[in-house]
Protein backbone atom coordinates (compact mmCIF):
# COMPACT_ATOMS: atom_id res chain seq x y z
CA UNK A 1 0.00 0.00 0.00
CA UNK A 2 1.68 3.18 -0.85
CA UNK A 3 0.91 6.75 1.28
CA UNK A 4 -1.49 7.69 -1.19
CA UNK A 5 -3.37 4.90 -1.14
CA UNK A 6 -3.13 4.74 2.50
CA UNK A 7 -4.19 8.75 3.13
CA UNK A 8 -7.28 7.93 0.64
CA UNK A 9 -7.86 4.48 2.46
CA UNK A 10 -8.86 6.85 5.72
CA UNK A 11 -9.84 9.92 4.01
CA UNK A 12 -7.05 11.94 5.69
CA UNK A 13 -6.12 14.85 3.44
CA UNK A 14 -9.07 15.64 1.36
CA UNK A 15 -8.46 18.37 -1.37
CA UNK A 16 -8.95 22.01 0.12
CA UNK A 17 -8.77 20.76 3.73
CA UNK A 18 -7.06 22.47 6.84
CA UNK A 19 -4.38 20.69 8.87
CA UNK A 20 -2.56 21.18 12.04
CA UNK A 21 0.48 19.28 12.60
CA UNK A 22 1.76 18.54 15.09
CA UNK A 23 5.42 19.11 15.41
CA UNK A 24 8.25 18.28 17.88
CA UNK A 25 11.34 19.10 16.02
CA UNK A 26 12.26 15.75 15.88
CA UNK A 27 12.68 13.45 12.39
CA UNK A 28 9.22 12.07 12.58
CA UNK A 29 7.51 15.71 12.37
CA UNK A 30 9.81 17.22 10.33
CA UNK A 31 9.41 14.59 7.97
CA UNK A 32 5.22 14.72 8.40
CA UNK A 33 5.73 18.55 8.00
CA UNK A 34 7.84 18.48 4.59
CA UNK A 35 5.20 16.15 3.34
CA UNK A 36 2.57 18.28 3.85
CA UNK A 37 4.10 21.27 1.91
CA UNK A 38 5.03 18.89 -0.54
CA UNK A 39 0.98 17.80 -1.41
CA UNK A 40 -0.25 21.59 -0.01
CA UNK A 41 -0.45 23.28 -3.41
CA UNK A 42 -1.57 20.67 -6.00
CA UNK A 43 -4.54 19.46 -3.08
CA UNK A 44 -5.32 22.89 -2.16
CA UNK A 45 -4.91 21.60 1.67
CA UNK A 46 -3.50 24.61 4.35
CA UNK A 47 -1.31 23.73 6.62
CA UNK A 48 -0.80 25.15 10.07
CA UNK A 49 2.23 23.69 12.81
CA UNK A 50 1.88 23.51 16.30
CA UNK A 51 4.37 23.16 18.74
CA UNK A 52 4.10 21.99 22.63
CA UNK A 53 6.21 22.61 25.44
CA UNK A 54 6.06 19.90 28.29
CA UNK A 55 8.59 22.23 30.48
CA UNK A 56 10.70 18.69 31.41
CA UNK A 57 13.79 18.59 29.67
CA UNK A 58 15.21 22.40 31.02
CA UNK A 59 17.11 24.11 28.23
CA UNK A 60 16.52 21.18 25.82
CA UNK A 61 12.73 21.70 25.65
CA UNK A 62 13.39 25.30 24.82
CA UNK A 63 16.16 24.21 22.27
CA UNK A 64 13.59 22.28 20.62
CA UNK A 65 10.74 25.22 20.69
CA UNK A 66 13.46 27.59 19.07
CA UNK A 67 14.68 25.00 16.50
CA UNK A 68 10.53 24.45 15.48
CA UNK A 69 9.79 28.01 15.22
CA UNK A 70 12.75 28.69 12.71
CA UNK A 71 11.98 25.94 10.44
CA UNK A 72 8.81 26.57 10.26
CA UNK A 73 9.81 30.13 9.46
CA UNK A 74 12.01 29.09 6.63
CA UNK A 75 9.31 26.87 5.21
CA UNK A 76 6.96 29.92 5.77
CA UNK A 77 4.51 27.82 7.84
CA UNK A 78 2.68 29.78 10.26
CA UNK A 79 3.18 27.96 13.76
CA UNK A 80 1.53 27.86 17.27
CA UNK A 81 2.79 27.23 20.20
CA UNK A 82 2.28 26.42 23.72
CA UNK A 83 3.01 25.18 27.21
CA UNK A 84 2.19 23.13 30.05
CA UNK A 85 3.50 22.17 33.15
CA UNK A 86 3.44 18.22 32.83
CA UNK A 87 4.95 17.08 35.96
CA UNK A 88 2.73 19.54 38.05
CA UNK A 89 -0.54 17.95 35.95
CA UNK A 90 0.68 14.83 36.43
CA UNK A 91 0.86 14.93 40.61
CA UNK A 92 -2.94 15.95 40.71
CA UNK A 93 -4.43 13.08 38.44
CA UNK A 94 -2.10 10.84 40.08
CA UNK A 95 -0.64 9.43 36.36
CA UNK A 96 2.47 9.08 35.02
CA UNK A 97 4.67 11.25 32.91
CA UNK A 98 3.52 10.14 29.40
CA UNK A 99 -0.15 9.95 30.30
CA UNK A 100 0.15 13.89 31.69
CA UNK A 101 2.07 14.80 28.54
CA UNK A 102 -0.52 13.61 26.25
CA UNK A 103 -3.60 14.90 27.92
CA UNK A 104 -2.21 18.63 27.95
CA UNK A 105 -0.88 17.78 24.05
CA UNK A 106 -4.05 16.58 22.92
CA UNK A 107 -6.05 19.46 24.57
CA UNK A 108 -3.61 21.80 23.39
CA UNK A 109 -3.84 20.62 19.72
CA UNK A 110 -7.66 20.64 19.85
CA UNK A 111 -7.90 23.37 21.21
CA UNK A 112 -5.47 24.99 18.33
CA UNK A 113 -7.08 23.76 15.60
CA UNK A 114 -10.79 24.94 17.05
CA UNK A 115 -9.09 28.40 16.63
CA UNK A 116 -7.72 27.86 13.45
CA UNK A 117 -10.68 26.06 11.83
CA UNK A 118 -8.60 23.16 10.85
CA UNK A 119 -10.59 20.21 9.63
CA UNK A 120 -7.58 17.12 10.29
CA UNK A 121 -4.73 17.20 13.34
CA UNK A 122 -1.91 15.39 11.87
CA UNK A 123 0.31 13.26 14.26
CA UNK A 124 3.81 11.93 13.47
CA UNK A 125 2.99 8.37 14.76
CA UNK A 126 4.80 5.83 12.54
CA UNK A 127 5.41 2.22 11.84
CA UNK A 128 7.80 1.36 15.11
CA UNK A 129 5.66 3.83 17.10
CA UNK A 130 2.69 1.47 16.20
CA UNK A 131 4.67 -1.59 16.69
CA UNK A 132 5.36 -0.95 19.91
CA UNK A 133 2.05 -0.09 20.69
CA UNK A 134 0.88 -3.65 19.50
CA UNK A 135 3.46 -4.75 22.23
CA UNK A 136 2.58 -2.89 25.28
CA UNK A 137 -1.16 -3.55 24.86
CA UNK A 138 -0.42 -7.58 24.06
CA UNK A 139 1.65 -7.29 27.78
CA UNK A 140 -1.30 -5.52 29.33
CA UNK A 141 -3.85 -8.39 27.70
CA UNK A 142 -5.55 -6.02 25.45
CA UNK A 143 -8.29 -7.33 23.07
CA UNK A 144 -8.97 -6.84 19.52
CA UNK A 145 -9.20 -3.14 19.70
CA UNK A 146 -6.02 -2.37 21.36
CA UNK A 147 -4.01 -5.45 19.42
CA UNK A 148 -5.15 -3.30 16.31
CA UNK A 149 -2.84 -0.68 17.64
CA UNK A 150 -2.86 3.18 16.97
CA UNK A 151 -5.96 4.18 14.90
CA UNK A 152 -5.01 5.28 11.40
CA UNK A 153 -7.72 8.33 11.96
CA UNK A 154 -9.66 8.99 14.88
CA UNK A 155 -12.13 12.01 14.17
CA UNK A 156 -10.23 14.59 12.81
CA UNK A 157 -7.32 13.19 14.24
CA UNK A 158 -4.78 11.50 11.55
CA UNK A 159 -1.79 9.70 11.23
CA UNK A 160 -0.43 9.49 7.53
CA UNK A 161 3.13 8.43 8.65
CA UNK A 162 1.97 4.65 10.61
CA UNK A 163 2.88 2.54 8.13
CA UNK A 164 6.36 4.24 7.31
CA UNK A 165 9.31 3.25 10.05
CA UNK A 166 11.29 5.32 11.37
CA UNK A 167 14.74 4.22 9.73
CA UNK A 168 12.83 5.32 6.45
CA UNK A 169 12.19 8.89 7.85
CA UNK A 170 15.55 9.53 8.96
CA UNK A 171 17.11 8.18 5.81
CA UNK A 172 14.84 10.72 3.61
CA UNK A 173 16.01 13.61 5.57
CA UNK A 174 19.41 12.76 6.02
CA UNK A 175 19.74 12.61 2.16
CA UNK A 176 17.55 15.93 1.50
CA UNK A 177 19.94 17.37 4.23
CA UNK A 178 16.89 18.28 6.46
CA UNK A 179 18.08 18.88 10.49
CA UNK A 180 16.02 17.80 13.32
CA UNK A 181 16.21 17.56 16.79
CA UNK A 182 16.74 14.86 19.29
CA UNK A 183 14.96 14.28 22.68
CA UNK A 184 17.36 12.84 25.03
CA UNK A 185 14.81 11.19 26.73
CA UNK A 186 14.26 9.17 24.37
CA UNK A 187 16.60 7.14 25.66
CA UNK A 188 15.83 6.84 29.17
CA UNK A 189 14.70 3.16 29.79
CA UNK A 190 12.43 4.81 32.60
CA UNK A 191 10.17 4.74 30.30
CA UNK A 192 7.55 2.12 29.49
CA UNK A 193 7.93 3.06 25.47
CA UNK A 194 11.67 2.99 25.36
CA UNK A 195 11.70 -0.22 27.13
CA UNK A 196 10.03 -1.97 24.29
CA UNK A 197 11.46 -0.32 21.49
CA UNK A 198 14.39 -1.39 22.55
CA UNK A 199 13.11 -5.05 23.09
CA UNK A 200 11.63 -4.66 19.58
CA UNK A 201 14.90 -3.27 18.17
CA UNK A 202 16.93 -6.07 19.90
CA UNK A 203 14.71 -9.06 19.55
CA UNK A 204 11.77 -8.78 17.04
CA UNK A 205 13.64 -6.72 14.59
CA UNK A 206 16.61 -9.57 14.18
CA UNK A 207 14.23 -12.49 14.50
CA UNK A 208 12.53 -10.72 11.70
CA UNK A 209 13.65 -7.71 9.71
CA UNK A 210 10.03 -7.51 7.97
CA UNK A 211 8.62 -7.27 11.63
CA UNK A 212 6.94 -3.44 11.33
CA UNK A 213 5.69 -4.28 8.31
CA UNK A 214 4.05 -7.65 9.55
CA UNK A 215 2.39 -5.78 12.75
CA UNK A 216 1.11 -3.38 10.21
CA UNK A 217 -0.97 -6.18 8.67
CA UNK A 218 -1.92 -7.90 11.82
CA UNK A 219 -2.65 -4.64 13.18
CA UNK A 220 -4.92 -3.79 9.59
CA UNK A 221 -7.03 -7.30 9.94
CA UNK A 222 -7.60 -6.81 13.59
CA UNK A 223 -9.27 -3.11 12.72
CA UNK A 224 -11.46 -4.45 9.71
CA UNK A 225 -12.56 -7.55 12.69
CA UNK A 226 -13.10 -5.04 15.20
CA UNK A 227 -14.77 -2.70 13.55
CA UNK A 228 -17.45 -5.01 12.05
CA UNK A 229 -18.37 -5.93 15.77
CA UNK A 230 -18.64 -2.68 16.68
CA UNK A 231 -20.96 -2.39 14.03
CA UNK A 232 -23.02 -5.53 15.44
CA UNK A 233 -22.92 -4.14 19.10
CA UNK A 234 -24.41 -0.71 17.31
CA UNK A 235 -27.20 -2.72 15.35
CA UNK A 236 -28.05 -4.60 18.98
CA UNK A 237 -28.46 -1.22 20.67
CA UNK A 238 -30.34 0.25 18.08
CA UNK A 239 -32.67 -2.80 18.71
CA UNK A 240 -33.10 -3.30 22.24
CA UNK A 241 -31.61 0.10 24.25
CA UNK A 242 -34.85 2.20 24.75
CA UNK A 243 -32.53 4.84 26.02
CA UNK A 244 -32.13 4.00 30.31
CA UNK A 245 -32.68 0.02 29.51
CA UNK A 246 -32.08 -3.21 28.18
CA UNK A 247 -33.92 -6.46 27.95
CA UNK A 248 -31.27 -8.86 30.20
CA UNK A 249 -32.09 -11.90 28.75
CA UNK A 250 -30.94 -10.72 25.23
CA UNK A 251 -28.13 -9.26 26.39
CA UNK A 252 -27.05 -12.36 28.08
CA UNK A 253 -28.26 -14.52 24.91
CA UNK A 254 -26.01 -12.41 22.84
CA UNK A 255 -23.17 -13.72 21.44
CA UNK A 256 -19.88 -12.36 23.92
CA UNK A 257 -18.09 -10.53 21.16
CA UNK A 258 -20.86 -8.45 20.75
CA UNK A 259 -22.36 -8.31 23.99
CA UNK A 260 -18.94 -7.35 25.99
CA UNK A 261 -18.77 -4.47 23.16
CA UNK A 262 -22.39 -3.72 24.29
CA UNK A 263 -21.65 -3.24 27.71
CA UNK A 264 -18.44 -1.27 27.11
CA UNK A 265 -20.56 1.08 25.20
CA UNK A 266 -22.99 1.78 27.56
CA UNK A 267 -20.69 1.82 30.51
CA UNK A 268 -17.67 3.33 29.03
CA UNK A 269 -14.72 1.76 27.25
CA UNK A 270 -12.47 1.32 29.68
CA UNK A 271 -14.66 -0.89 32.06
CA UNK A 272 -12.24 -4.48 32.36
CA UNK A 273 -12.63 -7.30 31.60
CA UNK A 274 -14.00 -8.84 34.70
CA UNK A 275 -16.42 -5.98 35.15
CA UNK A 276 -17.25 -6.39 31.76
CA UNK A 277 -18.34 -10.29 32.86
CA UNK A 278 -19.88 -9.44 36.13
CA UNK A 279 -22.18 -6.95 34.18
CA UNK A 280 -23.39 -10.06 31.65
CA UNK A 281 -23.35 -12.44 34.80
CA UNK A 282 -25.78 -9.48 36.13
CA UNK A 283 -28.07 -9.40 33.23
CA UNK A 284 -28.87 -12.98 32.98
CA UNK A 285 -30.42 -12.85 36.76
CA UNK A 286 -34.26 -12.64 37.07
CA UNK A 287 -34.56 -11.40 40.29
CA UNK A 288 -34.59 -7.54 41.42
CA UNK A 289 -30.92 -6.44 42.08
CA UNK A 290 -28.39 -3.86 42.15
CA UNK A 291 -24.44 -4.24 41.03
CA UNK A 292 -22.21 -1.43 42.24
CA UNK A 293 -19.67 -0.44 39.59
CA UNK A 294 -17.17 2.43 40.63
CA UNK A 295 -18.92 5.33 40.09
CA UNK A 296 -22.47 3.97 39.18
CA UNK A 297 -25.13 1.54 40.55
CA UNK A 298 -26.47 -0.84 37.47
CA UNK A 299 -30.41 -1.82 38.22
CA UNK A 300 -32.20 -4.62 37.19
CA UNK A 301 -35.65 -5.01 37.88
CA UNK A 302 -39.04 -6.48 35.69
CA UNK A 303 -36.40 -8.36 32.92
CA UNK A 304 -34.37 -5.05 32.61
CA UNK A 305 -31.41 -4.19 32.85
CA UNK A 306 -31.02 0.01 33.71
CA UNK A 307 -27.96 2.02 32.96
CA UNK A 308 -27.65 5.39 35.00
CA UNK A 309 -25.81 7.13 32.00
CA UNK A 310 -27.82 6.73 28.55
CA UNK A 311 -25.03 6.50 26.16
CA UNK A 312 -24.80 9.61 23.98
CA UNK A 313 -26.22 9.86 20.52
CA UNK A 314 -28.53 6.73 21.72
Amino acid sequence: MTRDEFEEKYGMLPDGCRVLCAVSGGADSIYLLHHLVSISAARQVTVFAAHFNHLLRGEESDRDAGFTQQHCAELGVHLVTGEGDVRGFAGERHCGLEEAARILRYRFLEKTADELKCDRIATAHNADDNAETILMNLCRGAGTSGLAGIPPRRGRFIRPLLHTSRSEIETWLTAHSIPWVTDSSNADQAYTRNRFRRFMKDFLLQENPSFLQAAFRTAELLRTDNDFLDRCAERFLAENFDGTSIPGAALAAAEPAVATRVVRLLCGGNLSMERTCAVLRFAAGIEPGVLELPGRKIQRRHGRVFFPVPRDGL
